[in-house]
């Protein structure tokens, strides 16, 4: 909490400090979601790059090791090509005299700078700087070592920060046009669930005697099976269960994909308002010679007294998939059960 608060004070105080242009004169952000420009000194990021890449550059199996994010370093003599992308992380200290640190510590106030020289002060977050729908973050910090330890110590909060920026910014895009109101009109009087769907995506597969539906995207392939079935106490719901069920459904209903189970990991997490367990890994298809990453939740749903399963998986040779995987992300996480589909018994 005592960080947050923190969080906030610099907010304010940076608010009177940056340009006071209205932000609908600024042109739109650029660049892909998930690439990240950093900015500092060549010498101090030959000591920040580990740390960093621990932290923003986590890989996922897709099945190659795709980074999260895509950090690009770059001089601060290339800032005006790179000032309107989506992502900017500016690096600096107090005991530098690099460009960055330079004109950072022109925008900071001698109050901030004291929080910074006393421990109190590190990461700063700030939206819609020099260009709309940005995203900017500053770490500032005394000397070298303070800055790695820092980013060591807080990284994660500013790693989640810029997490739920990313999926905020991420959603309002691909709703902003074309989202299919009949489609998800269709879905919840026919199944007992909602879920918003953006543009292009369609009913590849639907069978209520299997209860499962699948809604799926193409160039490139992306697709979300959602499985429900009656809460049964004699089922052991455990990521062995889970590969079978997903498994025996997609023999049929996926041409025989199955997970590999060796790339695929079990976590215990929460899925909205559920309980859930998250399966995150690889699948293949022997037959047709194809695979990618998925992900799953599944969960017991106890008003309903239902199990539910949300499987979602990207097939795109040649492409990074971890963006696709974000934007299905998206779409699960507008998810909802329903007693009954909307008008059955109404």
């Amino acid at each position: 909490m005592k960080m947050y608060s923190i969080i906030l004070v610099i907010l304010l105080s940076f608010s009177l400090l940056f340009f006071q242009s209205n932000c609908s004169t600024k042109v739109r952000a650029q660049g892909e979601d998930n690439l990240v420009y950093i900015f500092c000194d060549s010498s101090g990021w030959s000591y920040y790059q580990e740390p960093f890449e621990k932290i923003f550059g986590q890989f996922v199996r897709t099945p190659i090791m795709e980074s999260e994010y895509n950090l690009q370093w770059r001089s601060f003599d290339q800032w005006e090509t790179y000032k309107n992308y989506k992502n900017i992380f500016l690096i600096g200290r107090l005991d530098a005299k690099d460009a960055v640190s330079l004109n950072i510590k022109n925008l900071l106030n001698p109050e901030i700078i004291e929080g910074v020289q006393s421990g109190k002060y590190f990461y700063i977050p700030q939206k819609d700087v020099w260009a709309r729908d940005q995203y900017v973050l500053f770490f500032v910090s005394t000397s070298v070592s303070d800055m790695v330890q820092k980013i060591l110590d807080l990284g994660d909060l500013a790693y989640n920060d810029f997490r739920n920026y990313y999926f905020s910014r991420l959603k309002e895009q691909m709703f902003s046009r074309m989202e299919q109101k009949s489609l998800q009109r269709y879905v919840e009087s026919h199944f007992p669930f909602t879920m918003r769907i953006q543009h292009d995506y369609f009913i590849a597969n639907e069978d209520l005697d299997e209860n499962f539906v699948w809604i799926r995207r193409i160039n490139p392939d992306r697709s979300i099976l959602v499985h429900w079935l009656p809460y049964d106490s004699s089922i052991i719901l455990n990521s062995h269960w889970i590969i079978e069920e997903r498994n025996r459904l997609a023999e049929n209903t996926l041409s025989g994909d199955v997970v590999v189970e060796e790339e695929t990991k079990a976590y215990a997490t929460r899925f909205k308002n559920w309980n859930a367990i998250k399966l995150e890994g690889t699948w293949r298809n022997d037959s047709l010679v194809v695979g990618g990453p998925f992900k799953n939740f599944t969960f017991i749903d106890s008003l309903t007294d239902r199990i539910y399963m949300i499987d979602y998986y990207v097939q795109a040779i040649g492409k990074r998939k971890v963006l696709f995987l974000d934007q299905l992300t998206v779409l699960v996480h507008t998810f909802d059960v329903l007693d009954k589909p909307k008008g059955v018994g109404d």
